[in-house]
């Protein structure tokens, strides 16, 4: 297996579970924070739906595609919506960009150009699960019910 074949696979598996962990989030608390500090539910929720794509950027044109104003105000409807069409859209981006491409080309930010696309299309996805499994445990600090990430969760069984 190849790293652009494991990255779809991977992409693929985690896909689902992101998924539910958006919409476990109550729309009605989306404004809650576990520290004043901390970034709202609703915006980490908004970065998951968002985030795909960032990613596909990346594989296109070696510079993430995201706007953290686009995080603001969403509802659960629209950043589901996102999170379909964006998941739907890196994997057809990565399947369609060749292996030297993916293995070879550059990307950075803006015009700085100093990292592989796989390099930092992982990043991305490594940085979504963090995000995920901060939103989880604000879900818990609700006190709503925690859904199955890799496995029954204690609001699950």
């Amino acid at each position: 297996m190849t790293n652009k074949e494991f990255f779809l696979s991977t992409l693929k598996e985690e896909a689902p579970q992101f998924r539910t962990v958006i919409d476990s989030v109550p729309e009605n608390k989306y404004e809650y924070k576990v520290h004043d500090r901390s970034r709202s539910a609703g915006n980490l929720a908004a970065q998951l739906g968002l985030q795909w794509k960032a990613v596909s950027g990346i594989v296109n044109e070696g510079i993430p595609a995201f706007n953290p104003h686009e995080m603001e105000n969403q509802s659960k409807k629209n950043i589901l919506e996102q999170f379909d069409e964006g998941i739907q859209q890196l994997v057809q981006d990565i399947e369609n960009l060749s292996d030297e491409e993916w293995e070879n080309g550059l990307s950075g930010w803006g015009e700085e150009k100093h990292d592989k696309k796989f390099h930092m299309s992982w990043g991305f996805l490594f940085d979504a699960i963090h995000h995920r499994g901060q939103l989880s445990s604000y879900i818990r600090a609700m006190d709503e019910k925690v859904p199955s990430i890799y496995g029954p969760s204690a609001d699950s069984e």
